[in-house]
């Protein structure tokens, strides 16, 4: 197998490259055929259930991940609480930080040296793009930044002819975001039916599975610290779970 779960190296990477990591990542997903349909179309195919994990899946066929996207919107979408840990459509957080007006953007390295304070090393091939925080008053109160993985060059060419998109650096991207909250909540479109109870560094997690074998689709994993009052959320698209939950633990350091 080509492609192995990501490692970790200091990000020494200027935050300016993230836009052409981006565009590197939906070129990526265009070429691979595995994006949703533009406009809200509908799939050309039908919508398909989950494989088994031996089932083998012809990624080499253009669309070949649409069916099983037009399957997941068709799953319920509900408020739910997992693990202590609203997530859903319409859920949120709680905090007592900000009167209504107050808060504004400000550099991310304001939160150097608070719970808040953002990872300084990231998986492997990754991209940080601007890290940027929120401020009320003297506190800070969330800080974010969004991580891009580029697909390699050749990965359209090795699915076309017949290496598993699974297998190739097929890019992605993930965002971190940190809280300061009275109780933990997550607004998120993953079906109901993907959340499930998790733990990381010891701490109350809820994690939203991806879509298709762990890693094609949307995924998210959510950690509750109380004694910090610090909520820590890691959302990823076409990035494995295992590496969703290893970024959340090197944020709750």
């Amino acid at each position: 197998m080509e492609r192995k779960r990501l490692n970790w190296r200091l990000a020494g990477l200027a935050a300016a490259v993230a836009a052409v990591a981006v565009g590197g990542f939906a070129l990526g997903r265009a070429l691979l055929g595995s994006d949703g349909p533009a406009d809200g179309a509908p799939g050309d195919g039908a919508p398909l259930p989950a494989p088994v994990p031996t089932e083998t899946i012809d990624t080499s066929k253009p669309g070949w991940g649409l069916p099983y996207l037009d399957a997941d919107k068709a799953l319920p979408r509900y408020d739910q609480v997992v693990n202590g840990i609203a997530v859903g459509p319409s859920a949120k957080h709680e905090s007592r930080w900000c009167a209504p007006g107050q808060a504004q953007w400000v550099d991310a390295r304001e939160a150097d040296g608070t719970p808040l304070a953002l990872p300084g090393s990231f998986p492997a091939g990754g991209v940080p793009g601007e890290a940027r925080a929120v401020r009320c008053g003297d506190t800070i109160v969330h800080t974010e930044v969004t991580i891009a993985f580029p697909a390699s060059p050749t990965a359209a060419a090795k699915v076309a002819s017949g290496k598993s998109w699974f297998d190739v650096q097929h890019g992605g991207v993930m965002t971190i975001y940190k809280d300061l909250a009275t109780s933990p909540g997550f607004a998120s479109q993953i079906a109901s039916e993907r959340w499930e109870a998790a733990s990381v560094n010891g701490l109350p997690a809820a994690l939203g599975r991806a879509v298709l074998r762990d890693e094609f689709g949307e995924s998210a994993v959510v950690v509750w610290d109380e004694r910090r009052n610090l909520q820590v959320v890691v959302r990823g698209v076409d990035v494995h779970v295992d590496d969703l939950l290893a970024v959340a633990a090197e944020a709750l350091k």
